[in-house]
């Protein structure tokens, strides 16, 4: 992806990103992160500790991973809208004293020591962007220390074939380019992103050198529905509705936690989410 391709999707994205998870579907989504997380990097982490968000974007996991974890925390970036919104973010959360941001590609994260971050999180797919994604996983091997868990997701290839096939009737020009390239086209303005299962994502962190805790699907079951891809977040699909109710919300949400992390489950995800240590 050149810069150019970069900047003009990302500049953007940065001032509606926040306002994602207004929709039903998305609160349930980042509920299934937020457990996933939980439970693989310990709540007691002492304050001393560095927990890097590899990707962070805007800063908004940080500010509600902190206070869960009384923890430091890097945003790392590469684009400086993303960045300027992270700001912004951490000051109205009181955070500053406990956040350092750094922009800079993950594929080359020379701004971050060797093994000066305790654990690690990727979330909502950084990795599906990035054109060398071998390289970002050996500076995350780099950078952590023993025994850090780095918890990473990327766009799932399996729910990108079945969601073109089924809500956009893809031609079959593109889905044999999706099948043969692991490369995904969502929109005219959303550059092509790469997608991973749950065995490439493993495979991609191992050959780095890291061993595998655990995969998930993140959501298996529920799907979005167009309209919670809406920019302006203004609708909202039948699922996002039928999520409003806290009772069917609750029921959806440990179904999914049962299974997700069946290997034979894990590869209907919406995104791969794989957790590896050290």
């Amino acid at each position: 992806m050149n810069k150019q391709e970069f900047d003009s999707f990302f500049k953007p994205y940065a001032q509606n990103v926040d306002q994602a998870n207004s929709l039903a579907f998305w609160k349930l989504s980042d509920a299934l992160v937020k457990a996933i997380i939980q439970k693989h990097i310990p709540t007691n982490l002492e304050s001393d500790k560095v927990v890097l968000d590899a990707g962070g974007g805007t800063g908004r996991w940080v500010r509600e991973l902190s206070a869960v974890y009384k923890s430091k925390f890097v945003v790392y970036d590469l684009s400086e809208d993303m960045l300027m919104k992270a700001q912004k973010n951490i000051q109205e959360g009181n955070v500053e004293d406990r956040v350092r941001l750094v922009q800079g590609d993950l594929t080359d994260m020379h701004a971050i020591d060797s093994e000066s971050i305790d654990h690690a999180v990727s979330i909502y797919s950084p990795f599906s962007f990035i054109d060398q994604p071998e390289k970002a996983a050996a500076e995350l091997f780099r950078i952590l220390k023993k025994d850090g868990v780095l918890l990473v997701m990327g766009h799932g290839y399996y729910n990108a074939i079945a969601s073109k096939i089924n809500n956009y009737a893809a031609a079959p020009d593109e889905l044999r380019r999706l099948d043969a390239n692991m490369k995904v086209k969502w929109a005219p303005h959303v550059p092509e992103l790469g997608v991973f299962s749950k065995e490439s994502m493993e495979e991609l962190f191992n050959n780095a050198g890291f061993k595998t805790v655990a995969t998930y699907g993140v959501p298996v079951f529920a799907q979005p529905g167009p309209e919670d891809f809406d920019p302006s977040n203004a609708k909202m699909s039948r699922v996002s509705k039928a999520l409003e109710n806290p009772e069917f919300f609750n029921e959806v949400f440990h179904l999914e936690m049962r299974h997700n992390n069946r290997p034979e489950v894990a590869n209907r995800g919406m995104n791969i989410f794989t957790v590896v240590r050290k």
